[in-house]
């Protein structure tokens, strides 16, 4: 029969790490903003008379034919999604996040477009009275793009390579250090430049795996770098503390 001094002390040697620090990653998942080929076929809709007796079939198809893009940027309501995107995640990463924060970004046109605002906005590149170029560390990861690859129809197209990434989207955001994996074809050549027509279902069940072991080497280092240097803080759990409002 244990004592209610035995008990006590249970307590107190379960909840020792009771109110500490825990080094721990907190991971935030981004879907894109609405992309140009959503607006086509929006319009195509509005434009022919979708969902009427009076719908134009034909004009549909050639109208989508003529302005679908393999690797679209985004629409006009996918940019203010994006600056909104921003606009709640500036406070949030500058006050609860270790630098730099890390972004893995996905090499298609409309993810990266998709988290320019934010780069811009952490980066101090947006006008704004902070300039802190290190404060994003981002990587540009071939293994994570949307299934079926880059093509238009059956004709594959290879995706922009990092230098073009670079110079049409990250540099002007102010990024000059992002880091590129997963190219399978090397970074020097298109995202989407080994395949062979549209990916199939094991060929994406497959992408997907490897990155998903990627993902978890990838954590698993950032956790034993701060290990080595005895930091204390290394990602926040997403919560506020006194002095961070």
């Amino acid at each position: 029969m244990s004592s209610s001094s035995d008990t006590q002390s249970r307590r107190k040697s379960e909840n020792v790490h009771e109110g500490q620090v825990r080094r721990s990653i907190s991971i935030r998942l981004i879907r894109h903003g609405e992309s140009q080929n959503n607006q086509v076929y929006r319009d195509a809709r509005r434009i022919c008379k979708g969902g009427t007796p009076d719908f134009d079939l034909q004009g549909w198809l050639q109208y989508v034919e003529d302005r679908r893009s393999a690797d679209p940027g985004l629409s006009d309501i996918g940019r203010i999604q994006a600056k909104k995107l921003a606009h709640y995640l500036k406070p949030h990463l500058a006050n609860q996040a270790s630098r730099p924060v890390r972004f893995v970004v996905s090499p298609m046109r409309r993810t990266i477009e998709t988290i320019l605002p934010t780069l811009e906005a952490l980066n101090g590149n947006d006008g704004g009275e902070s300039n802190d170029p290190d404060a994003c560390d981002v990587m540009i990861n071939g293994f994570y793009h949307e299934s079926e690859g880059c093509h238009t129809r059956e004709k594959v197209e290879p995706g922009m390579n990092a230098k073009q990434i670079n110079a049409s989207l990250l540099n002007p955001a102010g990024v000059t250090n992002a880091t590129f994996v997963g190219f399978q074809n090397g970074e020097e050549n298109g995202w989407y430049a080994h395949g062979k027509g549209p990916e199939t279902r094991p060929e994406s069940e497959e992408r997907a795996a490897k990155f998903y072991v990627w993902m978890m080497e990838y954590l698993d280092q950032q956790l034993r770098e701060v290990e080595q240097q005895d930091v204390h803080d290394i990602f926040d759990a997403g919560v506020t503390l006194p002095g961070e409002e």
